[in-house]
């Protein structure tokens, strides 16, 4: 890893597996992207498939996680406990993550894509229904930690199952569409909390059932799509014969060797999502508190600016995935962290409706413009044959990284008093200004700091315990190649493993 792998104006140096299945170290010059429409008609039914189901599956992740958020008032109510209690099973959602993307992570790189990722589903819509119905506080964040550990499953196979199946030329644009699908949940969930929570029978309860319902839907139809090809073609030696030991032996002997090979990129890649997840939290978590009580608009006039903003978290990401595959990945996020940082003043400095607005659908355009280059981002950066369990632990370790940002923001800014002509306020504002100047500041040295693996067949690779061993001892060639027959049409992919390059 280092800066000087570069970051080169009119070249990208790539380090990547190439359409021969072979690892290279090569400059790729840049080359102007098709336009949107013609990257968008390289995606053949199969694609289009995966793509939608990752999204709403995705999708149906957003909405539950946030289902509790927005109900979080009448939970307090029911249980008779603080808002700062049930805050408890948030945080515990967030904790217990990390162990969801392990244990699912594992199982989708040793059996495949789609039943790991629908049984994770299924049991996630049956916790929607649990939480709903459970009476007694203690069983409430009990379910909500177990939630956690279901929820942790989704991102990791959702990208991997999107990406592994999309054309290497449409996975930019497409990865800045997938990474959104988090937005689009929320903004569901805030839809039915505004019109089947206000005005149905039953109260709080109905955003779960919507989304219980929602996710098992997702998960029904995950059942029915054909495994991805690299498990439909697995070994060409005769994978449904193999008796399960000796499967379970070689994805424990290729996880032993890629965990030797990776650890460092392991910790390089949970670092750079605990700077990501932190741009989140910082640009969110305290902004409706911020409009409200420093700026003094409405309830309203503050959830119009959260729509807003999402509006621009999804442009952005759409955005730059799109241009990723011109700039290369890290130059990329690179241009949104600087973009973002100019538009900080725009949005916590003026006084009036309009600005504000402006500066917040800025802002999150840039944060999840940054974003949405991270699903194949951190599917480059993995082990290829352990894409499900690699991409998605770093993501949620980072997440669990950050998840004191909402408390750390809210505790600076009470204790940092500013007076106004309404009399003395917390000073969000600044709080905010100096959190995001330094993140920005901070994801941008750190994804300089990386490897560019820009358009990577990591789809080349067969899936985990299929290679005899790995064989890092040629420093030249850091893979070892045990036959291939048609890569390119994946009659036979090549039997290789990745080894990182340091």
């Amino acid at each position: 890893m280092g800066v000087i792998q570069n970051l080169k104006l009119w070249k990208n140096n790539v380090t990547h597996i190439d359409e021969h299945g072979n690892e290279v170290t090569e400059e790729v010059p840049r080359v102007l992207p098709p336009a949107p429409w013609k990257v968008i008609a390289l995606l053949d039914r199969k694609a289009w498939l995966y793509f939608c189901l990752g999204l709403a599956a995705w999708t149906a992740d957003g909405y539950d996680f946030n289902a509790v958020n927005l109900v979080a008032t009448e939970l307090s109510t029911v249980y008779g406990k603080d808002l700062s209690s049930i805050s408890l099973s948030i945080t515990l959602t967030l904790l217990f993550r990390s162990v969801g993307a392990v244990i699912f992570g594992i199982l989708s790189d040793c059996f495949g894509r789609k039943w790991p990722l629908s049984a994770d589903l299924w049991i996630l819509a049956g916790l929607q229904v649990a939480t709903a119905y459970v009476t007694d506080f203690s069983a409430f964040i009990a379910v909500r930690a177990i939630f956690g550990i279901a929820m942790g499953g989704i991102w990791g196979l959702s990208a991997a199952m999107s990406m592994e199946n999309m054309p290497v030329d449409a996975r930019g644009l497409f990865s800045g569409l997938l990474q959104q699908g988090y937005a689009l949940g929320y903004l569901i969930a805030a839809v039915i909390n505004l019109t089947a929570v206000r005005y149905s029978g039953e109260g709080y309860k109905a955003i779960f059932h919507v989304g219980a319902g929602f996710t098992g839907l997702v998960a029904l139809l995950v059942m029915f799509i054909p495994e991805s090809h690299i498990f439909a073609n697995a070994d060409g030696e005769n994978a449904d014969k193999m008796p399960f030991r000796h499967k379970a032996a070689g994805v424990w002997r290729d996880l032993k060797e890629a965990s030797r090979l990776y650890w460092r990129m392991f910790l390089y890649c949970t670092v750079l999502c605990m700077g990501f997840n932190w741009m989140s939290h910082g640009s969110q978590d305290i902004y409706p508190s911020y409009l409200k009580v420093q700026k003094g608009f409405s309830s309203d006039q503050a959830s119009v600016a959260t729509i807003v903003g999402q509006c621009g978290a999804i442009v952005g990401g759409a955005i730059c995935g799109y241009y990723s595959q011109f700039f290369g990945r890290r130059l990329t996020v690179v241009v949104a962290c600087c973009f973002g940082a100019c538009m900080i003043p725009l949005w916590t400095i003026p006084n009036a409706w309009s600005p504000i607005v402006a500066g917040t659908f800025f802002i999150q355009a840039a944060v999840n413009g940054a974003w949405g280059v991270m699903p194949i981002l951190l599917n480059e950066y993995a082990p290829p044959q352990f894409r499900g369990v690699f991409p998605g632990t770093v993501y949620q370790l980072g997440n669990m990284l950050s998840s004191p940002a909402a408390q750390i923001s809210t505790v600076a800014a009470s204790n940092w008093i500013r007076g106004t002509p309404s009399g003395p306020k917390p000073n969000y504002s600044q709080v905010m200004t100096i959190t995001m100047c330094i993140v920005f500041v901070a994801c941008a040295v750190i994804i300089a700091c990386g490897q560019e693996r820009l358009g990577s067949r990591f789809e080349l690779v067969t899936r985990a315990g299929a290679v005899p061993k790995i064989h890092p001892d040629d420093k030249n060639h850091s893979f070892e190649e045990t036959g291939r027959d048609d890569a390119i049409s994946h009659k036979e992919a090549p039997r290789t493993v990745y080894v990182e390059q340091v």
